[in-house]
């Protein structure tokens, strides 16, 4: 079914709203305020809502721009018989309305789950007129293209892939221009992956040389030629192999970890210096290669964190901010460090081994939350499924003088923020960034402190 529709406000998600006949129709690749032509690809006529993709713009908005992705362009595939690849979804808007939107979307999402007006509220980061603006990252352009050190294909016939938005069909890809340069430059795209089921990618420091982990149930069915084309490829320095399970990895070349620099090093005890980690081929790294290094100074100015205090980094990952937490207290603090995965903790254990302030312990945040003693600051960066109340609550209980939540979800925050506000703390403090450039996604530091 095709419908006309004039699309409203964008929503969380990447769909602007609109209505046929009183029902909620959620359209991707459309911009606010356009009219379009639409093919509905879910919900039937008992459905609540339908969901539809534009396929031919006929009032187009002002902030409408050629994509520059063309497998992600969905008004080219269509109309060329196809469908378009998922991971762009607005990448046709231009780059300054795409970070306007998003933080439209942030501000009423926090409204709608958490009741919280952002206009109501006095935060240093608002514009003159109380408006949220979303910040850009050092180093991007307009395009928003080359920002990934992190990618994940499906293989299909041989050549790396990706899936259409709620797809389970994989596309050939012919490049993945979100990737940073790295990655295109390695020639991965013409190679032989017969007999992988998938393949993720890595451009550690956003630089390279890349690892390739490569998910195999029988590695030998993999081409034989394999190992030897990575080895006379500068720009590939490692490829493992990886169960369907992900628990065992075998090193077909190159080394197992991956070494990725600290925005602030780790000064030892005895006043040796790590400035890198070495993380396992399933450890967490932020995707942008900007990010780690503007994350950790966005929280720098929101903490009162001093010398010879102490903090609680809880969803740690390998030690980001426990790094950044270590320098602001000195070796007269204390830090404790707190990761659920056993490989990036051991790889936190690794970087602190030498400091004797640092405690960092394996244990999931929910675990450990009605344990946790009193700091002068926690701060949490949970999976896109937030921290919960448990978590909340621990945390509450602990009576921090400052938490700052690091969220990649504004939905899952809105609930969180919503929980603390209930608990008697306030938000004074609150930054979004657009970690995402071309996708529908952000990421959002907040301060909390006492009423």
């Amino acid at each position: 079914m095709i419908l006309t529709l004039t699309v409203g406000p964008m929503s969380h998600g990447g769909h602007c709203v609109a209505r046929h006949e009183g029902r909620v129709v959620f359209v991707r690749h459309a911009v606010p305020g356009e009219t379009v032509r639409a093919v509905v690809t879910d919900g039937g006529e008992k459905a609540r809502f339908w969901r539809a993709d534009t396929i031919d713009v006929l009032e187009p908005s002002d902030h409408r721009r050629r994509h520059p992705w063309k497998q992600a362009d969905a008004l080219r595939a269509y109309n060329h018989g196809q469908v378009p690849v998922g991971g762009a979804d607005y990448g046709h808007i231009t780059d300054v309305h795409q970070r306007r939107l998003k933080a439209h979307v942030f501000r009423d999402t926090l409204q709608r789950i958490g009741g919280i007006d952002i206009s109501a509220l006095d935060l240093p980061e608002l514009g003159p007129e109380g408006e949220l603006t979303t910040r850009q990252l050092p180093g991007a352009d307009a395009s928003g293209m080359h920002w990934r050190t992190r990618v994940s294909f499906g293989v299909v016939e041989g050549s790396l892939g990706m899936k259409p938005h709620r797809s389970h069909d994989l596309i050939p890809l012919r490049a993945m221009p979100l990737a940073v340069e790295a990655v295109g430059a390695s020639g991965i795209f013409t190679w032989d992956f017969s007999g992988a089921a998938s393949v993720d990618v890595v451009a550690p420091g956003g630089e390279g040389p890349l690892s390739l982990i490569i998910t195999t149930e029988d590695p030998s069915r993999l081409p034989k030629g394999l190992q030897k084309l990575a080895e006379e490829t500068p720009e590939v320095a490692s490829i493992l192999l990886r169960s369907p399970e992900g628990q065992d990895y075998q090193v077909l070349t190159g080394e197992r970890e991956i070494t990725e620099e600290l925005p602030v090093p780790v000064v030892g005890d005895s006043g040796d210096i790590q400035e890198s980690v070495q993380l396992a081929p399933e450890g967490f790294w932020q995707i942008h290669r900007r990010a780690p290094e503007q994350l950790v100074s966005t929280v720098d100015r929101m903490a009162k964190l001093g010398t010879g205090g102490t903090a609680i980094d809880l969803y740690a990952g390998a030690g980001l901010f426990t790094a950044w937490a270590a320098h602001r207290v000195g070796h007269s603090g204390q830090v404790l460090s707190v990761e659920a995965a056993e490989g990036s903790s051991a790889a936190a254990e690794r970087l602190f081994a030498a400091r004797a302030g640092v405690e960092v312990v394996c244990a999931a945040a929910e675990k450990i939350a009605r344990r946790l003693e009193r700091s002068d600051l926690v701060v949490l960066d949970p999976p896109r499924t937030g921290a919960y109340r448990k978590v909340l609550e621990g945390i509450d209980q602990a009576g921090p003088g400052q938490i700052i939540y690091v969220s990649c979800d504004p939905a899952s925050f809105a609930r969180d923020a919503k929980g603390l506000l209930q608990l008697g703390w306030q938000l004074r403090g609150l930054e979004v960034l657009d970690m995402y450039p071309n996708t529908h996604h952000m990421e959002s530091v907040a301060l909390f402190e006492r009423r």
